[in-house]
């Protein structure tokens, strides 16, 4: 049996808008009830606060009114707070996961012009080897004879108007050893570089439309084994792989131990006085 998993959008700009909306709304109400506080003096009117002594006996309901309606308009301000910070959260975590896809993918091998220059110039070169002259005999077909030099920077607008800008730079085997990729979305910019090192090694910066700025660093030594650590706005988080070559082998968050902290009265250890 087969499942299709449903297509999500998110509009991460109607997302703030309606997070701007409810904290405007959740200050509304705060300044409304600090004006109802006022209620002992006098009430809170359209130009300033009514004396008591104006309006009679009204006062009395309407100050029992203010003090039973302020309770509930509290909770009400913390709600509409913590609901338009969850609404943010929800826009910048699926924002930047969307884009980091999204780099990803213009750099996955076969995706990009690079890997399809290597595989011309692979197929070409396998051709000179039997047809010197590069010449087709009757009744074949040469391969796509390459370009002279590889294709390092390419740009593509999708239809939305979100360009991706990938440049890279390689070594003498045409190795990727720096990748650079830009998202630009309707003014909002997305920038991933990454640095490539031995045996899959490699360190990423990115720096997100907000300007934040995180880091991933992979290191692997001789046997295969890799720390990765990850450095963000929430701190610097380490995880380890036994086998990285492995696709099967996780990588394992390293749990940080407590510091050790000597019991009240130094414990044991002590010399006995009696």
């Amino acid at each position: 049996m087969e499942f299709a998993l449903p297509d999500i959008s998110l509009d991460y700009t109607e997302l703030r808008k309606m997070a701007t909306a409810l904290t405007l709304l959740a200050n509304t109400f705060k300044d409304d009830a600090a004006k109802f506080r006022t209620y002992g003096t006098g009430v809170p009117g359209q130009y300033g606060t009514i004396p008591a002594a104006d309006i009679g006996g009204v006062a009395a309901p309407l100050g029992s009114f203010y003090t039973a309606w302020s309770g509930p308009m509290g909770k009400a301000v913390d709600g509409l707070g913590a609901l338009s910070k969850l609404l943010g959260y929800v826009a910048d975590g699926a924002e930047a996961w969307d884009d980091g896809v999204a780099a990803q993918f213009a750099a996955t091998p076969g995706r990009n012009p690079l890997d399809r220059w290597i595989q011309q110039k692979k197929a070409w070169d396998e051709w000179l080897r039997t047809h010197p002259d590069g010449k087709p005999k009757e009744g074949e077909t040469a391969p796509e004879k390459p370009s002279d030099q590889p294709p390092l920077h390419y740009t593509n607008t999708d239809k939305n108007g979100v360009t991706t800008d990938v440049t890279v730079k390689v070594d003498g085997n045409y190795n990727v050893t720096e990748q650079t990729v830009t998202i630009t979305d309707h003014g909002t910019t997305y920038t991933e570089h990454t640095t490539y090192g031995d045996n899959g090694a490699y360190n990423t910066v990115t720096t997100g439309r907000d300007g934040s700025v995180s880091t991933e660093k992979v290191e692997v030594d001789g046997a295969g084994r890799g720390t990765k650590t990850i450095t963000d706005k929430d701190g610097t988080t380490v995880y380890t792989n036994p086998n990285i070559k492995d696709p099967e082998s996780p990588w394992t968050k390293v749990v940080k131990e407590p510091p050790y902290r000597p019991p009240v009265g130094g414990g044991g250890g002590g010399r006995d006085r009696r």
